[in-house]
């Protein structure tokens, strides 16, 4: 919002050609490349799990791309619907599970001997892209509060950052619960379990039969609405960005058949190829967000420069590790405290942007 309301304008200080390539990178990562065929993934493995074993992933990818699609050229108030009801019976479903889980655990929690649970639970907690996927989402928050005649930029300003407080306690708590009913089954010998899976089996558990085929279904509708919202962020981004010359409905068909492509893949396989991509991109954007937090501060394009050069090692290193099998880090980041080592960026980051301002000639 204090950058200007679109991805391309949060880096914008980095210079017209590194912020299209961000721009591009995150709505990619967001879009066919990762998050959207992941939704098709997770609907499938959930509909397999709970209803259907010998479910075809070629049909529910198909089927589910042209709801997508279906939806994306719909008018927004079927979304907006479907919405109201989605979410609270979704949160709904999660909060019974939890407290269940918790007033009645599957099993007693048991010491894994599991080190540095706190930075392996932040990194992998970039999978849910949710860092990323904002600074995308932004322009389509504005959006929906234009289409209900709110266009006071203070007063967009002030709704946006109140939705996000009470996006993050919901988070938080949602999230709490799920790792705290992922405890109580520490002790069975599940670590084989895919993601799915577990959440599966723990539903099962603490609620029979139709706890997991409810889940199922709330889960399933949460992707479904999640890859309309995508595809049409995704369409958004690249007909801005050949100034309306491919037209939307382009984008939109070309991101479904190449999401529908990767989601017969499976969610861990995904997930597995997401993970150098996002602790890669993760860095910059964290870096990003912190610098548009204080516009009147970090006024210099230097410094943004700087930081985000230094935030790049991670995505510097993956490439070198993924092409001669050795790591550019490994040796430096040994002498850092253990539950420092996942955040070793921030050194370069702040090095050398406080270097670049330094040096800064105009």
């Amino acid at each position: 919002m204090k950058a200007g309301g679109t991805i391309e304008s949060s880096a914008k200080k980095l210079g017209a050609p590194a912020a299209k390539l961000f721009g591009t990178l995150i709505l990619l990562s967001i879009g066919p490349g990762i998050a959207i065929p992941r939704t098709a993934a997770t609907t499938f493995e959930v509909i397999k799990g709970s209803l259907f074993p010998n479910l075809n992933p070629i049909l529910v990818s198909v089927i589910f791309f042209g709801l997508t699609l279906f939806f994306t050229f719909s008018p927004n108030g079927i979304i907006d619907s479907i919405g109201k009801f989605l979410t609270p019976a979704l949160l709904v479903t999660l909060a019974i599970i939890i407290i269940k889980g918790i007033t009645t655990p599957i099993g007693e929690i048991v010491p894994t001997g599991f080190e540095n649970a706190f930075s392996y639970g932040f990194q992998e907690g970039y999978q849910t892209m949710d860092m990323i996927a904002t600074l995308a989402f932004t322009v389509l928050l504005i959006d929906g509060f234009k289409k209900h005649d709110i266009s006071d930029r203070d007063e967009i300003a002030s709704l946006t950052m109140k939705s996000g407080i009470l996006a993050t306690l919901a988070l938080a708590v949602v999230y709490f619960g799920l790792a705290r009913v992922g405890a109580t089954v520490s002790g069975l010998n599940l670590q084989e379990y895919s993601r799915v899976d577990l959440l599966l089996y723990i539903a099962d558990s603490l609620l029979g039969f139709a706890g997991k085929v409810f889940i199922s279904l709330a889960m399933s509708l949460a992707c479904l609405t999640t890859s309309i919202g995508l595809t049409s962020t995704v369409a958004d981004f690249f007909e801005r960005s050949t100034n309306y010359k491919v037209k939307f409905a382009v984008w939109a068909i070309i991101s479904t058949v190449i999401s529908g492509y990767f989601s017969i893949m499976g969610v861990d396989k995904i997930v597995s190829i997401a993970a150098p991509v996002l602790i890669g991109l993760y860095p910059i954007a964290i870096v990003l967000i912190f610098l548009n937090l204080f516009p009147n501060v970090f006024t210099k394009s230097s410094t943004h420069i700087g930081a985000v050069l230094g935030a790049c090692l991670p995505a510097i290193n993956s490439i070198f590790s993924a092409i001669t099998g050795n790591s550019l880090v490994d040796g430096v980041v040994a002498y850092l405290p253990s539950s420092l080592q996942t955040f070793y960026w921030i050194i370069p980051a702040v090095v050398l942007g406080v270097v670049f301002t330094l040096f800064d000639r105009k």
